[in-house]
């Protein structure tokens, strides 16, 4: 919980400051990935949006680090799944192997579209979010189509988006 914490001030003074604070390193990687099985789940937002700024080494390096945060994709909390599928994806672009995306791809779809199926409210959220994964990865919901069908009870701002 403590490395959560100091994950979010850094976060917060890097957000406003013009040089860098808080960097990354491999070392400090795998203790942050440790760190996310003992944090609450907003400390486990946190530490994955600190994450999703680390660029990997190599596409074995990506490859790890997905596997490690890919359960947070089944999590009861919204925007930790949110921040999972943020990392995923940054890590995405460095992987190589057409199989690993695929499958990605594949464990990624059925909670956004859980998501959708959320109040209002997160429904909104998730439909911005899947806009800009869709324009990226434009293949990950195509047999997923009929979760986007607006409900007569939606409000008008979800049928908007």
């Amino acid at each position: 919980m403590v490395v959560a914490n100091v994950v979010a001030a850094l976060a917060e003074i890097q957000d406003n400051s013009s040089r860098p604070i808080f960097e990354i390193t491999s070392h400090t990687l795998s203790k942050l990935l440790t760190a996310l099985n003992e944090c609450t789940e907003w400390g486990q937002v946190f530490i994955l949006d600190a994450l999703s700024r680390y660029k990997a080494a190599d596409a074995r390096e990506a490859e790890n680090i997905v596997e490690r945060v890919t359960p947070r994709l089944q999590h009861a909390n919204c925007a930790v799944v949110l921040s999972a599928v943020k990392m995923i994806l940054q890590q995405m672009e460095l992987i190589t192997s057409t199989d690993v995306v695929r499958n990605l791809c594949k464990k990624m779809a059925p909670p956004l579209v859980t998501l959708l199926s959320a109040e209002p409210e997160i429904q909104f959220v998730a439909l911005r979010n899947i806009n800009l994964i869709v324009q990226r990865r434009p293949t990950i919901l195509a047999h997923e189509i009929k979760v986007f069908f607006c409900k007569y009870n939606d409000p008008v701002y979800v049928k908007m988006e």
